[in-house]
């Protein structure tokens, strides 16, 4: 018996034990578990602390973005600020085109080094809503900015101890953000010999005369933003992006736009992005500066002038073997770079190879062969990324009066050894001496060719990025296209004007010498013809006629020709027409706008009078600066 109790006593025991074990071990796992608890909720709240951080670090470089495009909005000097010794500055070559702002203007957003060694960052203004010890840096890469408008600025923001940096471009808001823009919308008095007053019709009491008019019609279509300074009269069309307006008045109907004088079987127009808004105005350039763009002697303001022709000059494009040219004639050239403005001496070094190599006054046409004089052949010259005209401004400028000049002529001095005559193409003719006009052609006042003025004669395929600007006519004398769409990019301004050439000649022309015309047409063999829907006219460009239009020569007379396309942008302070009717001559609109415009405008391209500043691309890339201010490479 007394064993018997033994064994339960001791089983009990043996229990109470295994219980102690069971009760021991569950509460080392409760344990466990509550530490593991703690443990994640600490970990989760510093992990939600890091990415309140690391958001707020991003938030703070796009800050650090808008602080530095504000500063340019309010002086677009500023654009020539930066740290000579900032690594992205330097690797982007801009070391020796920028410079630390002093006195008042310090700013300590420019600072590149470490804290330990006194560098700053600046603040972000806590109406960013960020937290207080919010800061940025920005580096500044400007290398671009004389010949395209665009800076490349790198902006790290610094959160507690997270930083993040962005990269942006920041470029000048031009006129080269439209495939079509205008000042006023009438006709160019000047050039169509019409009475029109030059205000905007939304300013004006009293209605404008039809004959100033000009309407998008059926037919036409535009596919980029649309703006105008005055009130657009629209009669149809398809307008595949938006159209903004200064006209702040709507009509009874709560339209911005007019649709007055509209030809018969207009249809209703299209506005895929929108009815008409409102926008402000933006002002043409002034008198623009262009020689600045050949001079020599100011490196700091031009560090790589351009080329300068003197007197009606011919541009032809062309690309062979995979390298571009453009074969030139400018007889009355004498120099292609010079110092002052006005112009006092040659550039120095003179008449450089990339731009050509003047004739000799002295010498016959024989002897000035496969020069600018040669009339025949012209020069050929390269134009591809190897030569310094890339990326660069032609300016073709009148002929200057001043005896001072470099390129003025005496009164009874002309080109190949006085050789030159300012003759048309039947040698006859009162001309410019280049072939215009053309035979028979009937000439009209306002579009004749002068043997001294600053006309350019441009076609051809272009395979390279460059600027031309002509002090009066620029003429676009057939087909002008890229070679290469995604990299090719041309300027074309005509302070007079940009013509679409289109000469009417007499086809029998019965006692020629005394005006009598029977019968005329086009002298010209179009792309395609009017009864097909592809092009009969192409011209990729940005164009700008800033005092005066983007016109066709001859609109309103002969058979109707097809599609005018352009592809790139249009601006101008008149608006010119292209055709008539509702098609009956000249051409329909069919212009595209070269996105690449908006990051990318032509080099040395004119800008608004004013201007603001918008970011065009922004993307994140690796961190530039740690948290104590060292650089990270």
């Amino acid at each position: 018996m007394r064993a018997i109790l033994r064994r339960r006593l001791g089983s009990a025991s043996s229990d109470r034990g295994v219980a102690l074990a069971m009760v021991i071990g569950i509460g080392s796992v409760l344990l466990l578990l509550v530490t593991l608890t703690m443990t994640f909720s600490v970990s989760g709240i510093v992990r939600a602390d890091h990415d309140k951080d690391w958001d707020a670090a991003m938030s703070a470089a796009y800050a650090g973005i808008a602080e530095y495009q504000g500063r340019l909005t309010n002086d677009p000097s500023y654009q020539q600020y930066g740290n000579p010794a900032s690594k992205f500055t330097i690797a982007n070559g801009s070391a020796s085109t920028v410079t630390l702002p002093t006195g008042a203007n310090t700013n300590p957003a420019f600072d590149v080094a470490p804290k330990g060694s006194g560098g700053r960052w600046a603040a972000v203004p806590l109406t960013d809503g960020l937290p207080p010890n919010a800061s940025f840096r920005y580096e500044v890469d400007n290398s671009k900015y004389a010949s395209t408008g665009v800076l490349h600025v790198r902006a790290t923001g610094l959160v507690d101890s997270v930083t993040r940096s962005v990269v942006a471009n920041i470029k000048q808001t031009g006129f080269t953000n439209y495939v079509y823009f205008t000042d006023y919308e009438i006709l160019d008095p000047q050039l169509n010999s019409k009475s029109c007053t030059k205000a905007y019709a939304w300013q004006s009491t009293t209605a404008r005369d039809s004959g100033c008019l000009i309407n998008f019609i059926t037919g036409d279509t535009l596919d980029g933003a649309v703006h105008s300074n005055d009130t657009l009269n629209i009669c149809g069309g398809t307008f595949k992006q938006r159209v903004t307006t200064a006209n702040p008045n709507r009509d009874s109907s709560g339209k911005l736009y007019s649709a007055s004088n509209c030809p018969s079987g207009s249809s209703a127009p299209v506005f895929n992005a929108g009815v008409p808004a409102n926008s402000a105005l933006i002002t043409m350039p002034p008198p623009q500066q262009q020689l600045d763009q050949v001079r020599t002697d100011i490196p700091g303001k031009v560090p790589n002038p351009g080329c300068l022709y003197t007197g009606p000059t011919k541009i032809t494009f062309s690309v062979s073997g995979g390298t571009a040219y453009m074969n030139v004639i400018s007889p009355w050239t004498k120099q292609t770079q010079v110092v002052g403005n006005p112009a006092t001496g040659p550039g120095v070094p003179a008449n450089p190879a990339f731009c050509g190599k003047p004739g000799d006054p002295a010498k016959s046409l024989t002897q000035n062969a496969n020069t600018l004089s040669d009339t025949k052949l012209g020069q050929t010259i390269a134009i591809g990324p190897s030569s310094a005209l890339y990326n660069n401004l032609i300016y073709v400028q009148s002929i200057p009066t001043a005896a001072s000049d470099p390129n003025s002529w005496a009164t009874n001095k002309t080109p190949n050894g006085n050789s030159f005559t300012c003759v048309g193409a039947d040698t006859t003719s009162s001309g410019n001496g280049l072939g215009y006009p053309v035979k028979y052609e009937i000439v009209s006042t306002a579009a004749s060719y002068s043997c001294t003025a600053g006309d350019v004669f441009v076609q051809g395929t272009m395979h390279s990025a460059i600027t031309i600007n002509a002090d009066h006519f620029a003429w676009v004398t057939g087909q002008l296209t890229y070679s290469d769409a995604a990299h090719d990019i041309l300027g074309l301004v005509g302070a007079g004007a940009v013509w679409v050439f289109n000469p009417i000649v007499c086809t029998n022309p019965t006692n020629w010498t005394s005006g009598t015309c029977r019968a005329s047409s086009s002298g010209m063999t179009w792309e395609a013809s009017s009864s097909s829907t592809n092009c009969a006219r192409t011209i990729n460009a940005a164009i700008l006629s800033n005092y005066h239009s983007f016109e066709v020569q001859n609109y309103d007379s002969g058979d109707p020709y097809g599609y005018l396309c352009v592809t790139g942008s249009i601006a101008q302070e008149f608006r010119g027409p292209v055709g008539q009717g509702s098609g009956s001559s000249g051409f329909l609109k069919r212009y595209s706008y070269d996105t690449r415009l908006l990051n990318s405008p032509p080099p040395k391209f004119p800008t608004p009078r004013t201007t603001s500043y918008d970011v065009t691309t922004e993307i994140e890339v690796a961190v530039a600066y740690r948290p104590d201010g060292s650089p990270t490479s």
